[in-house]
C-alpha cells in the first residue's frame, strides 16, 4: 500500500522534480500548498528559469538598469530646466556695447571700498528676481552695473526677489560675487560699470 501511495505521488509530482533544483527542494506538502501541481511541465520550466535568474542576480541587474535609466532621464530633465531658466536670465548682447577693461573694474572697486562698512568689496542688490546662474548669466544690479557669471558650475534656486550681493576682488584679476541666502559664491567679470 505504501508503495502504491509513493508511486501515485511520483506520478502526480514527477514533472515538478524534472523542472529543476528549486522545485526539488520543496516537500510534497509545500507543492500542494502552493498549487504548483496544477502547472504544466512547460509552466514549471518557466518558473524554474525565473527562479534561477533571480538567484543569479539577473532580475536585480535588470531592475538596477531600469532605475539607472530613470535617474539619467531625471538628470537630463533637470539640466534642461536649468538651461531654460538660465537662458531666460541672459539678455541678448547690446549692439555696440563696449566691455570695460579690468583696470576700470579695479578703479570702481577701489572707489567702492572707500565707502563706510566696506573694506575690499561693495554691496548692492540684484535688480529683479534671482533664479540662479550658469556660465554666461548676466546679473543686472540696482546700481546700474552688469556682471557676468564666469564660473563653470550651475546653480538653480526658486526665485528670490532682489537679494543683496557683495562683489569683491580675488587673485589674478578675478572677482567673486556672494549672494544673500546662497551658500556657493560665483566668479564674475564686469560687463558694464557705471
Amino acid at each position: 500500500m505504501k508503495k502504491l501511495i509513493l508511486l501515485c505521488g511520483l506520478l502526480a509530482f514527477g514533472p515538478l522534480w524534472a523542472a529543476g533544483d528549486f522545485l526539488k527542494t520543496m516537500t510534497p506538502e509545500e507543492v500542494a500548498a502552493t498549487g504548483l501541481q496544477k502547472l504544466t511541465p512547460e509552466e514549471l520550466a518557466r518558473l524554474q528559469a525565473v527562479v534561477e535568474r533571480y538567484k543569479t542576480g539577473e532580475v536585480a541587474a535588470v531592475r538596477q538598469a531600469a532605475e539607472q535609466k530613470v535617474v539619467v532621464a531625471e538628470a537630463k530633465a533637470r539640466v534642461a530646466e536649468t538651461k531654460a531658466a538660465a537662458t531666460a536670465e541672459v539678455p541678448p548682447p547690446v549692439p555696440g556695447e563696449k566691455k570695460p577693461s579690468w583696470l576700470k573694474a579695479l578703479i570702481t572697486l577701489d572707489k567702492a571700498s572707500k565707502q563706510p562698512d566696506s573694506n575690499d568689496a561693495f554691496e548692492t542688490r540684484i535688480a529683479g528676481d534671482f533664479k540662479g546662474w550658469r556660465r554666461g548669466t548676466v546679473f543686472n544690479l540696482e546700481n546700474g552695473q552688469r556682471w557676468q557669471a564666469d564660473s563653470t558650475g550651475d546653480y538653480v534656486t526658486p526665485p528670490s526677489p532682489a537679494p543683496k550681493v557683495k562683489i569683491y576682488p580675488g587673485m589674478l584679476g578675478t572677482f567673486w560675487m556672494e549672494i544673500e541666502g546662497v551658500r556657493p559664491r560665483v566668479r564674475v567679470k564686469p560687463i558694464r560699470l557705471e
